[in-house]
């Protein structure tokens, strides 16, 4: 649903969910990298930790890298910095 709602508005959809398969709040403190309900690392209850930021981060940069060709194409010369 939110991948084509964000189709409809022309944005793209970045899956951050799927990335963090197997590490969810109820693994163990090393493994998880979304808190659970008693933070055992500086982050937020049923919130992500510096790991799962930076698996969040990875899969928006894939999806910046596979549309910035496109992107460029669309903006025209003016927007290359070669």
């Amino acid at each position: 649903m939110l991948a084509r709602r964000a189709e409809l508005g022309g944005a793209v959809y970045v899956d951050t969910y799927t990335p963090t398969i197997g590490h969810d709040m109820c693994r163990p403190s090393g493994r998880r990298w979304i808190e659970n309900l008693a933070p055992a690392v500086p982050a937020g209850a049923a919130h992500p930790t510096a790991r799962g930021e930076q698996a969040m981060a990875e899969a928006v940069g894939r999806a910046l890298r596979s549309c910035h060709g496109a992107w460029d194409e669309a903006a025209g010369p003016a927007a290359r910095r070669d």
